[in-house]
């Protein structure tokens, strides 16, 4: 067939050239793309027609021609932007309910392993709490609060239309970290994720969506020929913030001195003279300096870490078979020695037009990911707890022969070097996960669609944990090690069957029936061994050790489900939509097994109607819409419905059993009722605002209420519990999205994206015969947040004694009096870990072949607690055998009556007291991401064989702006408790990406 070499321009509506257009022979996979200058080269039958589209754009057919100029025109419909529900796509323009949709396209460089940090900022309502700074751990999100007390507040996860799994993957909880299970994707092979906040849409996922849902789309084959992307990246790592600072060796022993003088004089009522006599005899007790000098623990415990990254990826396809397919490797080195984390994924999307009436789509993911993490929270063997606390710069990491330091007064025990723990332990979670979908879709006839999905998502952990006969943790039993093997898995079966139809041009009607089933199961085997060869590696197995036992269990769950959907909308302008789902659980007795989930809502778009006519050039599109439904959450544990007996004990050699679990036939499902309402504006075609207001209330609360141990039903904390429903809690807020096209030319854009939320937490009812729960420094009471702290409230330094105030508290014309005693004061709630505004602000920024795009998320009004009691002492035996905070200012100290100081008088033998003093702001301004590229022109690229060569620095986590008070990462657990646990990471990435 004879050929014409084609060459084309393509141009938009104001004659600026296309970026990226697709340009394909009809009928065959031959194509390609136009360049920086919207041009275009390629052969094809003289006779032939080309196809050319591109996003937003109308697609067009042309002749074959050896020169050809395009014009391509903006399509008001594909403009729209899509809301993917995981149920159907919807408009946005026609949809009723509130979801946010963030494309990873301007975020694909940003240096992160788990894609929930792709949403920082960028969706009003959402919050997302670090649990931790290592790589690969879990995270806490928050979409509009928490709207359960234990039955778990993180959303429902949905891949290409299927729930997956979701949580903490580790075997053992050692480490703070845990390994997340979104850390198994690779995000560059997703298109776009959705937020659903409200029950317009969730309610169709029933009893998982009291909590929001997430929808992530992959990305998937376009026709035309093979393009291919490779992406390589590296970088470093360090702490994004100055985390729990102390003194060196020289501030420290001055303090102490302080210390042991004030002691003397205001505790013992020595003279001066012989108070700093005896603080000079005793400071070597306290504050030796070491035959190396002293030691900056921080240095020798925290390093930067390395990252590198590689991504492959290819699609193509025609008009009948499309595909797209990735493989990836990414590396990531934490702040700690024994902290990383390796992955290995690969993904394959096919998508078969097998006939007219019949498409098939088959996808594949997989991942290998290899995490190595250091304990936490209290751990002797925690490397941020010795930095912060538990050494001073008094010991030493080594003898002067070499050998391993062992002066550790603090903790009192000399095989306590935390190098010791880096050398001799280790804790590694080796998660292998497969996640496969095959769907066909029948069209029966017009507007009719059958559709069947199955999926089966799995999971293989080797969870490791080792401590050798020479660590602290392990010299006892002469060596330690324990191994988990667990395998979960989730088979999820859909059918769906959809109607679309309208008719007389203004009747638009579209329904959904759909049946589904799916089944849980998680087994485990567990494994330790104790009592090792006494060799510098004693092949830590079980079946090396002396000493060994196992144990196994498994676990399952099975929910079957009807639904459906109704929609119509009469001529663009009013909408309504209403679903319904039931939800059979077997986590529930039969008589409050089935759950009904439903919701109704609707629109006005007003901007169709005639009396908007005269000011539709200004105001482009407004809709006012409001949602109510319910939706729900099951019990977290699978059989407290029910009486359980246990087996496994050793009675005189005889297998015992006991009764385990008391059972409740009365648990039923925990309801939440959400109503939303809001507005939608588009100005000039610029300028977009959506203003949205919302309450839920949660009722039917999951609550562990406290039972008489006497009858034996204790768990493995001697805590004696029934799992019951009661109590009630309320979340409301309102949310707002601004977006703007700042600057649209040529050679320059300029996109901003500002997003604000406030939500109120409250609780309306716990037990019946109980109004608050207290725990330490925490209390839920109602008619308060749940994450209330409950202390003293700290009213500054007595300038007679220099000992702590606290206000009295007492409910009557004393209340504000002020005491140094604490035992005549009241506890109070002294705030609340919940922020009064969250948000972020994002900038994207062209010109010419540079692009910019960066983040800033922020947050106010919230508050953390520091937990760690004994470096609040201001002098206690912890602070002088350990380091002590940099915030313990000696200049700022009382010193003698009289005195206005703005610290108390720090002394040898104070005690810590729980205060509002240690209560710390949480308001900070964070720059969380930015990359700034550089994109070779077409003409360039071409020369050397590539269709794009793009270099480019990203960077994560960059700045933190906080309060000088607060001394820890201000992204925290929901809680607001903070210990000790890895900071975020500041995350810096240079890279380069070729297109072929």
């Amino acid at each position: 067939m004879a050929q014409t070499q084609v060459q084309g321009t393509i141009v938009d509506e104001q004659g600026e050239p296309v970026i990226g257009a697709s340009v394909l022979v009809k009928g065959t996979t031959t194509g390609t793309v136009t360049n920086i200058d919207g041009e275009f080269a390629l052969s094809a039958p003289s006779n032939g027609t080309l196809v050319i589209s591109y996003v937003g754009m109308q697609t067009m057919e042309v002749a074959v021609s050896p020169r050809i100029r395009v014009i391509l025109r903006s399509d008001a419909e594909l403009l729209d932007e899509v809301v993917v529900t995981g149920y159907g796509t919807f408009k946005k323009s026609s949809f009723t309910g509130s979801a946010a949709t963030v494309s990873t396209d301007k975020l694909k460089d940003v240096p992160v392993t788990s894609v929930s940090d792709k949403l920082a900022g960028n969706v009003a309502g959402v919050q997302i709490n670090s649990v931790s700074g290592q790589p690969g751990a879990t995270e806490s999100i928050r979409i509009r609060g928490m709207g359960s007390i234990n039955a778990g507040n993180n959303p429902l996860y949905v891949i290409d239309g299927v729930p997956v799994l979701s949580g903490d993957m580790s075997g053992f909880n050692y480490a703070d970290a845990g390994t997340s299970i979104l850390s198994t994707l690779n995000s560059s092979d997703i298109e776009n994720i959705t937020v659903i906040k409200d029950a317009a849409a969730a309610s169709l996922y029933g009893s998982r969506a009291a909590n929001g849902v997430v929808v992530i789309t992959t990305k998937k084959g376009k026709a035309g020929k093979t393009v291919f992307s490779v992406k390589a990246n590296w970088g470093f790592s360090n702490m994004a913030v100055d985390y729990r600072p102390t003194l060196d060796g020289d501030a420290r022993r001055e303090l102490l001195h302080l210390g042991l003088v004030n002691y003397a004089k205001y505790t013992e009522g020595k003279s001066d003279a012989e108070a700093k006599a005896y603080a000079d005899e005793n400071i070597d007790t306290y504050a030796p300096k070491p035959w190396s000098g002293w030691t900056d623990w921080r240095k020798i415990l925290i390093r930067n870490g390395q990252y590198q990254n590689y991504d492959v990826s290819a699609q193509g396809g025609n008009e009948k078979t499309k595909f797209y397919s990735s493989i990836s490797y990414a590396k990531q080195e934490g702040i700690y020695e024994n902290s990383g984390f390796d992955r290995i994924t690969g993904s394959v999307n096919v998508s078969h037009q097998a006939s007219d009436k019949l498409t098939l789509d088959v996808s594949s993911l997989f991942s290998y990911s290899d995490q190595s993490s250091v304990s936490e929270g209290y751990s002797y063997s925690s490397p941020i707890m010795a930095m912060a606390s538990m050494v001073s710069p008094s010991s030493y990491p080594y003898n002067e022969d070499g050998t391993l330091g062992r002066y550790f007064p603090a903790i009192g025990d000399d095989w306590a070097n935390p190098l010791r723990a880096i050398k001799y332990t280790s804790n590694k979670n080796k998660l292998t996960r497969t996640f496969n979908t095959l769907s066909g879709t029948y069209t029966i006839t017009k507007g009719l669609k059958l559709k069947e999905v199955l999926s089966y998502d799995f999971t293989q952990n080797a969870s490791i944990a080792w401590w050798g006969p020479q660590s602290n943790d392990g010299r006892t039993a002469n060596g330690v090690f324990q191994k988990y093997m667990i395998n979960t898995s989730k088979f999820n079966s859909q059918t769906q069957l959809t109607y679309d139809r309208s008719f007389d041009r203004v009747h638009n009607l579209s329904f959904l029936l759909g049946y589904e089933t799916e089944a849980y199961k998680h087994e485990n085997v567990y494994g330790t061994g104790s009592n090792y060869a006494a060799m510098d590696d004693p092949k830590p197995e079980i079946q090396n050790a002396a000493i060994t036992k196992s144990s196994s269990s498994i676990s399952e769950y099975r929910m079957l489900s009807y639904l459906g959907r109704a929609d119509y909308n009469y001529d663009s302008k009013y909408y309504v939509s209403a679903s319904y789902r039931r939800d059979g659980s077997s986590r529930l007795a039969k008589a409050n097994r089935w759950g009904d989930f439903w919701s109704l809502s609707g629109s006005w778009r007003l901007t169709n109607e005639p009396f908007m006519e005269s000011i539709r050039e200004k105001v482009t599109d407004t809709k006012i819409r409001a949602s109510y439904g319910v939706n729900g959450t099951q019990p977290w544990r699978y059989y407290d419905f029910m009486p359980v007996y246990s087996f496994g004990y050793n009675y005189d050699n005889q297998v015992g059993t006991s009764e385990s679990t008391p059972g409740n036939a009365n648990l039923k499902w925990e309801k939440n009722y959400a109503f939303n309402a809001g507005i939608d504006l588009t100005f000039l075609n610029r300028f977009t605002l959506t203003v949205e207001w919302y309450t839920r209330k949660t009722q039917d609360l999951l609550l562990e209420r406290p039972i008489s141990g006497t009858i034996g039903f204790v768990d493995e904390y001697n805590h004696a519990n029934e799992l019951v429903n009661v109590g009630a809690m309320r979340n409301s807020g309102i949310e707002l999205e601004l977006r703007s096209t700042n600057v649209q030319k040529k050679d320059f854009t300029w996109n901003t994206t500002l997003t604000l939320a406030h939500n109120q937490n409250k609780i309306l009812q716990l037990n019946k015969d109980q109004d608050e729960i207290i725990s330490y420094e925490s209390i839920h009471r109602v008619g308060q947040p749940y994450n209330s702290f409950y202390a003293y409230e700290y009213a500054g330094v007595d300038p007679q004694t220099g000992k702590e105030l606290y206000y009295k508290n007492t409910n009557d014309e004393h209340a504000r009096e002020t005491t140094t005693d604490e035992t005549k004061a009241n506890r109070t709630i002294i705030g609340s870990a919940d922020p009064k505004v969250t948000g972020g602000l994002t900038n994207t920024l062209t010109w010419k072949f540079i692009d910019l795009n960066f983040t800033f998320t922020y947050s106010f009004g919230g508050k953390v607690y520091d937990g760690v009691s004994w470096l609040h002492s201001n002098g206690g035996i912890d602070l002088f055998y350990g380091a002590v905070p940099s915030h313990y200012k000696k200049e700022d100290m009382w010193r003698n009556p009289g005195d206005n100081a703005k610290l108390p008088m720090f002394a040898n033998g104070n005690v810590d007291v729980p205060s509002s003093r240690w209560l710390l702001p949480s308001d900070h301004v964070r720059l969380k991401n930015l990359t700034l590229g550089f994109t070779l022109p077409a003409k360039l690229s071409k020369k050397v064989g590539f269709d794009r060569i793009r270099a480019y620095m990203s960077g994560n986590n960059l700045l933190t702006f906080k309060s000088k008070k607060l001394y820890v990462d201000p992204e925290n657990t929901a809680s607001g408790f903070v210990y000790f646990r890895a900071p975020a990471m500041r995350t810096v990435t240079f890279g380069v990406e070729l297109g072929f």
